[in-house]
């Protein structure tokens, strides 16, 4: 038995068109993923990816200023380069914390002297 699709007269076949995947149509949140990615470098699960999602998306954004490299490999590298650059964190302190400190510095350090350019600029 043959499905015939019909226009509104019901006369005229249609063409058909492609099936839709579901996959392609529901967005994946690249953001979430790549946190849990990211999350690995530390044996993370998911729940503590969650937990830890603030500071990983800031070790994320410190990264993406250490190389022109902004896929998931090159935001790992930069985070493993950061790790053997800072040595280990004191007794008692996680890695993410630790990192993540030194992260925020910078990454203020790095705000407060473009602002500093922009004002020079301006005068």
């Amino acid at each position: 038995m043959d499905i015939k699709i019909l226009d509104d007269k019901g006369v005229e076949k249609v063409e058909e068109s492609a099936p839709i995947n579901p996959a392609e149509t529901t967005p994946v949140k690249d953001g979430e993923i790549f946190v849990q990615q990211v999350g690995n470098i530390f044996n993370f699960t998911p729940l503590e990816c969650a937990k830890y999602k603030d500071k990983i998306n800031t070790l994320i954004d410190y990264a993406k200023t250490q190389t022109d490299d902004h896929s998931l490999e090159g935001i790992r590298w930069a985070i493993r380069s950061l790790q053997g650059k800072v040595g280990t964190p004191p007794l008692g302190q996680k890695w993410i914390t630790y990192l993540t400190e030194y992260a925020y510095l910078k990454l203020e350090q790095l705000d407060l002297a473009k602002r500093a350019t922009d004002f020079e600029h301006n005068i």
